[in-house]
């Protein structure tokens, strides 16, 4: 089945991946915008909501599929994605009850520790609560992964570097799409952000989130793990440490601002005291939905289009799982996407 995906940010690789480990015939149309939310996204990994302090939405599922593709992709790009790390999370003063007894209401065992730990994290950590301990956590590579993955497309003559116009540039019937000449069986839009009421998926209800992240030097902090409490603090290379994010429900554009900078800063120096300079800020805008649920499937009137978007703040650990309902659906019509994600819910009663 000869397959289009239009966008190469995290969905559209993910898809791009699994369709050619199944042998499909793929081209990927991508703009490189640099703005995509997958070149700014600060790759934390985390299987837990702390909020509610319970696990991610289908996590049980998602986790081994996430482990399993991330592998497969390391050896396909001969480059390290995934870096396991635990998360510490600093709990504020009453926390330690609500942490011990969410850990079995929740069916948490295998993601957090029952007990939280007084032992001093850093000497330029504040824990006057203690922390509780996250496992299965970690930071991935996003940017690596995009880069890498689209040099392989390149490579393979599978990418074509084109902003696309859907309404105008594909020719649609009952069977086949039409693009440069070329017929397809099935078109995938995988665009995040930039996917805003486009036909034929007009209905669906975005609802994005710009973030900002800061990416910190540090010639004396040198802790391992991650560390969350309003904020994360992310260890990457050399020293160098993400921190942020932020959520803003509304903006006007994708600029860094003096007023995250300063928000990620103040919750920054809440927690921790060590001297940092500040390498860089960057911002995106994380393609979400209406209710927090990524869409995924094909209309019932034009099931020559599909789509796979609003992954979110957890797209690392949905893209796989997601990639493969959507597979599903195209390798056997009768497949029933989950219902919370399927796109048919924005088209109920058509």
């Amino acid at each position: 089945m000869k397959t289009l995906i239009i966008g190469q940010g995290l969905a559209g690789t993910i898809l791009a991946f699994k369709l050619l480990q199944k042998g499909y015939s793929i081209t990927v149309i991508d703009d490189n915008n640099p703005q995509k939310a997958s070149l700014k996204a600060g790759g934390m990994v985390n299987p837990i909501v702390f909020r509610r302090m319970t696990k991610s939405w289908l996590i049980d599922d998602l986790y081994p599929e996430f482990l399993q593709t991330t592998h497969e992709l390391e050896k396909l790009l001969g480059q390290k994605l995934f870096y396991p790390t635990p998360i510490q999370r600093i709990l504020g003063a009453g926390e330690e009850l609500f942490w011990t007894r969410k850990y079995t209401e929740n069916g948490l065992e295998k993601y957090i520790t029952p007990r939280i730990s007084h032992n001093p994290i850093s000497p330029y950590i504040e824990t006057p609560s203690g922390y509780g301990t996250v496992h299965k956590g970690g930071w991935y590579d996003i940017q690596t992964l995009i880069t890498c993955f689209r040099q392989y497309l390149e490579t393979n003559g599978l990418l074509i570097q084109e902003n696309i116009d859907i309404s105008k540039d594909l020719k649609t019937d009952d069977n086949k799409v039409r693009f440069n000449n070329q017929t397809y069986q099935k078109v995938i839009l995988c665009q995040g952000s930039f996917n805003n009421n486009q036909q034929p998926f007009n209905r669906v209800k975005y609802r994005h989130t710009k973030g900002e992240i800061l990416t910190l030097n540090s010639q004396v902090y040198n802790h391992k793990k991650i560390i969350t409490k309003n904020l994360f603090i992310l260890p990457i290379h050399n020293q160098k440490y993400k921190v942020g994010s932020t959520y803003a429900w509304e903006y006007t554009d994708t600029k860094i601002t003096p007023q995250a900078r300063n928000e990620i800063i103040q919750k920054l120096e809440k927690i921790s005291h060590f001297p940092y300079s500040i390498i860089h800020q960057e911002a995106g805008i994380r393609p979400t939905t209406h209710d927090r649920r990524q869409v995924i499937g094909f209309l019932k009137n034009q099931p020559t289009i599909g789509i796979l978007n609003g992954l979110g703040s957890k797209g690392l650990l949905l893209a796989p799982w997601s990639a493969n309902q959507l597979i599903q659906k195209m390798e056997h019509n009768n497949f029933q996407i989950h219902p919370e994600v399927d796109v048919e819910r924005y088209y109920k009663g058509d």
